[in-house]
């Protein structure tokens, strides 16, 4: 009686628009105040599971992740980082569209957020396909998939909720994320390849880059690089927490968007203080004079500086504060569902119902991938797993599955949600990028804007949907790919 009343509860709730932290907070408390008979009062305690539930050290993690990859999405490091990938895979069938697929790679390393490396990419990206007459489809739908990285490749907000939830090490979900999401990124290239070489208009052929400024443009990315390595390095190698981690890439952040911003100010005006000073050799006070003459300091210059990265810092923390606020909410309603389940018994009675059926570990994953699937086309990703963990974690356990090996596909699938017809998120983000793009190039061409549908977003994700469910079939034909790595790192379990 209670798993029917919470499940039609569910359904009306979500197909009646209710936000989701809301519907699942309501859930559990109407399922405590009428179905737990022997202690009516059980909301007496719901303060103090609230005040657990987010005063948990780990949590302070997803907003210095998120607010890490908003200083990094500002600091004009992606659009640097976006031409200097290009220069070295422009010789590969494909050309440039390959850039889509690394420069969300690398980004994915700094934001952990899939919506926002896909917006990120797509507003450097999409003017230069424009202007070079690429397949638009395969375009977007190279931005859409890529985009989705971020929620794999670590440091990934996914991951940090996903741990909370099951009570698994972060560091070992983050490492044991690296390799399928290098296989990921890896097989969306292979196929943008293969489509070229089909189909060679998709891409038209670009001119090689010399080895020069290929290897020119690498010293940009060193700060971007260290960054991540810093971030990661300090987790893998047990040095820092997650959230000693997140706080230190935000630091690293920080430094950079200044450096962006007004490195070259601030060295301008330092070299002319310096000048200054007396005792200073003839020869040093005329480079730091031709140095100050080359970069003069402009009337204003320091001001607007000033003012721009103040508007930096308010649009990040602002940003910060809103996302931090949604997926805290939801993760605070999902953790009272958990103990409303179990409050109820709905746990003990799924994990029963589904051992009645008998079914094997690899016939319970793929009943999940399916359900999952299916889910994934009208709810969106970090809902659908806040929302159903409560539930899958008795009958997982009841199965023995490893839930690091088991977080890594149940990623995987949230990342096909973020780009699944008609509700994918990172789809409308991405269509809403190229309605902006289509006004500003109208613009500047004087012409009227002329943005293509939806449906070109939505028909271009389907060769990359295609290619997630073939990493899902490796991960779960070859478990080592996700539980290899955090096994040699932190030893076996």
């Amino acid at each position: 009686m209670a798993i029917t009343a919470a499940f039609s509860m569910m359904s009306a709730f979500f197909m009646g628009g209710l936000y989701v932290s809301g519907a699942l907070g309501v859930i559990a408390l109407l399922l405590m105040k009428f179905f737990n008979i022997a202690n009516p009062n059980l909301w007496n305690i719901m303060g103090n599971r609230a005040w657990e539930g987010s005063t948990n050290f780990t949590l302070i993690a997803i907003p210095l992740f998120i607010l890490m990859g908003e200083l990094v999405l500002r600091s004009g490091i992606a659009e640097r980082m976006y031409n200097v990938l290009s220069r070295w895979l422009v010789f590969i069938p494909g050309g440039l569209i390959h850039s889509n697929i690394a420069s969300c790679a690398v980004f994915a390393a700094c934001a952990g957020s899939s919506v926002a490396t896909a917006a990120t990419i797509s507003r450097v990206a999409l003017p230069a396909f424009r202007q070079r007459g690429y397949n638009e489809r395969l375009v977007i739908g190279s931005l859409a998939a890529g985009g989705t990285l971020g929620i794999l490749i670590p440091p990934s907000i996914g991951l940090v909720l996903y741990g909370l939830i099951v009570g698994e090490s972060i560091g070992r979900l983050f490492l044991a994320g690296f390799i399928p999401g290098v296989i990921l990124a890896i097989t969306f290239m292979l196929m943008i390849g293969i489509a070229s070489k089909i189909w060679p208009g998709i891409a038209p052929k670009e001119e090689m880059v010399t080895w020069r400024l290929r290897f020119a443009g690498l010293v940009s990315l060193l700060p971007i690089g260290l960054l991540i390595f810093a971030v990661l390095g300090s987790i893998y190698f047990g040095i820092a927490t997650p959230t000693e981690a997140a706080a230190a890439g935000v630091t690293g952040a920080l430094f950079l968007t200044l450096a962006g911003n007004s490195g070259m100010l601030a060295i301008s005006l330092v070299a002319g203080l310096v000048r200054r000073f007396p005792l200073l050799p003839r020869a040093v006070k005329t480079v730091l004079g031709d140095f100050r003459s080359a970069r003069p300091v402009l009337p204003g210059q320091v001001r607007h500086n000033v003012n721009s990265m103040v508007n930096i810092l308010k649009e990040s923390f602002l940003s910060t504060a809103r996302t931090s606020a949604m997926i805290l909410l939801i993760l605070m309603a999902a953790f009272t569902l958990q103990f409303a389940f179990a409050a109820v018994r709905i746990s003990v009675d799924m994990a029963e119902w589904v051992a009645a059926f008998e079914l094997t570990q690899l016939q319970l994953i793929l009943v999940l991938v399916v359900f999952y699937l299916v889910l994934g086309t009208f709810m969106e990703s970090y809902s659908m797993m806040l929302t159903t963990l409560p539930i899958l974690i008795p009958v997982l356990n009841d199965a023995n599955v490893d839930k690091v090996w088991f977080g890594i596909i149940m990623v995987i699938l949230l990342e096909a949600a973020q780009i699944s017809p008609p509700q994918g998120m990172a789809l409308y983000v991405l269509q809403g990028a190229r309605r902006d793009t289509d006004r500003e190039l109208a613009e500047y061409e004087g012409v009227l804007a002329n943005t293509g549908t939806i449906n070109d977003v939505f028909m271009g994700v389907m060769p990359f949907m295609l290619c997630m469910f073939v990493v899902i079939g490796l991960v779960i034909a070859f478990p080592e790919l996700a539980i290899w790595l955090p096994d040699q790192a932190k030893g076996g379990r």
